[in-house]
């Protein structure tokens, strides 16, 4: 192990073999593990004694955007249902009249009737 490998897996917390034997040969190491459990006792005895003291406050100042946050949902929400009310397709009008009375079949054109719509020109007699 290399001591940049090391040092990432102090900084990290990690005790596996090969750390422990790395340590043992590198005095350098060796005294960056014995700073680091010093720096962490100390965070834990500083988590376990000091209580912040009532004076200690903080006031935050209130947001003026969640003002303005509110307004804007309350004009947004009905615009978006609007439009996507204009999107749909309308629902289909069927007359039920003209479903149930059967259609008589439409006449086959014949076919000087059809050469008529293609020519113009040419008279039906």
């Amino acid at each position: 192990m290399r001591c940049e490998d090391a040092s990432r897996a102090l900084y990290a917390g990690e005790s596996d073999p090969e750390l422990k034997i790395h340590l043992s040969a590198c005095e350098e190491c060796r005294l960056l593990a014995e700073d680091l459990a010093q720096i962490r006792q100390a965070f834990d005895r500083a988590r376990a004694e000091w209580v912040p003291s009532p004076a200690f406050r903080v006031t935050l100042p209130a947001a003026p955007w969640k003002k303005l946050a509110i307004a804007a949902s309350i004009l947004v929400l009905p615009l978006f249902g609007w439009a996507l009310l204009s999107v749909r397709p309308p629902a289909p009008s069927t007359n039920i009249s003209t479903l149930l009375d059967p259609r008589p079949p439409a006449p086959t054109p014949s076919d000087r009737e059809i050469l008529a719509t293609i020519f113009p020109e040419v008279r039906q007699p």
